[in-house]
């Protein structure tokens, strides 16, 4: 590795890993653009940025996901801090920052509920600079991601520990929550990048629904009058969500789909009306 350059490590990384994993390592390890990669090919990189890109090649094809080895993800434009305490923001996660800002006016009070890295939370800040934006986590070592990203990109957003609910005595407009939803035998599981991401941000009791029904049963004590619920949930438990609104007195309870077109994000108003 004494002599690399960057199309060595290109072509190093590209024969191992897919395209898009391969160019990710690549231009964290070296620090370059993505421009660079084919642009100037012929550029030495230093021994010690070699060595780690064939660290990162080794720890990516044993299954390490790329946010984990790099630290970072982007998320809706944002370059956000992860670690393995936190679920990797996903795409999926960006309908529900969609379907929220469409409810949210400028200086509406927010709480975003498992934070995790602060992505949610984040993206609202960024887009309702006016906005009061509170973010919560039981785990305290996401608390402090989330205000080491806010602090980086310069937004405002409150975290503090918490669990769901508990201890939160204010009134929000919009509460938004990407819970753990997953079914605890679900197979998904034991694939892909999940084996490594943490199952207390993952898994929703035995069926998935535990957190989402403990969320749905506390919100309306939390929401102001004609406050909205925003859920993110798995793709095939719209209807479950939907009924959960609707036993604990929610509005306007409807589902939105994520862009592949899956039900993704469930929605209701807080069933006390605004005098």
């Amino acid at each position: 590795m004494a002599d690399a350059n960057v199309g060595a490590c290109a072509a190093l990384a590209r024969r191992h890993l897919p395209l898009e994993d391969a160019e990710l390592l690549l231009c964290d390890a070296l620090a370059l653009p993505r421009s660079h990669l084919y642009a100037f090919p012929e550029r030495a990189v230093s021994v010690s940025a070699a060595t780690r890109l064939d660290d990162w090649v080794r720890r990516r094809r044993r299954g390490e996901p790329v946010a984990y080895i790099t630290g970072r993800r982007g998320f809706w434009g944002l370059d956000l801090e992860v670690s393995a305490h936190t679920l990797i923001p996903r795409p999926d996660t960006e309908t529900l920052v969609e379907v929220a800002l469409g409810l949210t006016s400028a200086q509406a009070n927010v709480l975003d509920i498992g934070t995790g890295c602060g992505a949610v939370a984040l993206a609202l800040a960024s887009e309702r600079p006016a906005a009061r934006v509170v973010a919560t986590d039981i785990d305290p070592r996401c608390v402090s991601l989330c205000r080491r990203n806010a602090s980086r990109l310069g937004l405002a957003v409150d975290a503090q520990v918490a669990d769901g609910f508990d201890g939160i005595e204010e009134r929000f407009d919009i509460v938004v929550s990407n819970p753990p939803y997953v079914a605890a035998q679900d197979a998904h599981l034991r694939q892909g990048d999940l084996r490594y991401e943490p199952r207390l941000a993952l898994v929703g009791g035995f069926d998935g629904l535990r957190f989402l029904a403990r969320l749905a049963r506390q919100a309306p004590a939390n929401l102001a009058p004609d406050g909205w619920l925003c859920l993110e949930h798995g793709c095939n438990q719209a209807a479950e969500v939907q009924e959960l609104l609707l036993t604990n007195g929610f509005r306007d309870v409807r589902t939105c789909p994520d862009i592949e077109g899956r039900e993704r994000v469930t929605i209701g108003r807080n069933g006390e009306a605004s005098a």
